[in-house]
């Protein structure tokens, strides 16, 4: 799968303020999501513009996406709604349309339970129709908000969790995989006593076992180191 996916805001185009900054933690996010998603074994565009006004950096993301042919295309971001909140709020996902015809609602609830599974208030998939980024995409098109900057205990879940635990929720859900666990040390294959690879996770280790199997190896093996 083509997936197109950015950082919500930039520099000049600003976020959210409260008590983390949305532009940084959009930024934080969207690494290890694009990791994860790759590790899953799809094609990943970066589709962020750098510093920019608010008007350029929404058409920039959406025409890259657009001119690539993307499957999918997802925004990042954080939500405000108060200037300050004591307690939780949640994540929620964002799309155009909520119908059968669609995988982005589809897409959107398994990426909003990954994040209520860590701990956020499942606030849902909501159908917004006036945003440019849902609108003006060729493809399916989801906005993530990953949580809210003001709500004190949704910021303080985000500080203990740590990006990379909100990047692979995410692509959890896009991708609807798992990302396998590495495993302390590697694992090594042999066909006829010869190495042919040496992985850090066992699916990998099985498919190329599994390879030299159908290819009529002998003997296959696989020890850890």
């Amino acid at each position: 799968m083509k997936i197109a996916i950015r950082r919500g805001h930039n520099r000049q185009a600003t976020g959210s303020v409260g008590l983390v900054n949305e532009v940084i933690e959009n930024e934080n996010i969207l690494a290890p999501t694009i990791k994860y998603l790759k590790q899953l074994g799809h094609e990943v565009l970066d589709v962020s513009p750098s510093d920019m006004t608010s008007a350029s950096d929404l058409a920039y993301g959406v025409k890259k996406a657009n001119d690539w042919g993307a499957d999918i295309f997802v925004s990042i971001h954080c939500n405000k709604a108060y200037d300050k909140y004591n307690g939780a709020i949640g994540s929620e996902c964002l799309v155009y349309s909520k119908t059968d015809d669609y995988k982005d609602e589809v897409i959107g609830q398994r990426i909003v339970n990954n994040l209520g599974a860590l701990g956020f208030k499942n606030r849902g998939v909501k159908e917004r129709t006036d945003l440019y980024e849902l609108k003006n995409t060729k493809m399916e098109a989801i906005i993530v908000e990953c949580f809210f900057v003001e709500a004190t205990e949704d910021v303080a879940l985000y500080k203990k969790l740590g990006a990379d635990a909100l990047g692979k929720a995410i692509a959890e859900g896009i991708a609807n995989k798992k990302v396998p666990n590495p495993i302390a040390s590697l694992i090594r294959v042999f066909k006829d006593d010869k190495q042919i690879g040496a992985f850090s996770y066992m699916d990998n280790a099985i498919k190329t076992a599994e390879q030299a199997m159908n290819e009529g190896a002998r003997i296959v093996r696989i020890e850890k180191i």
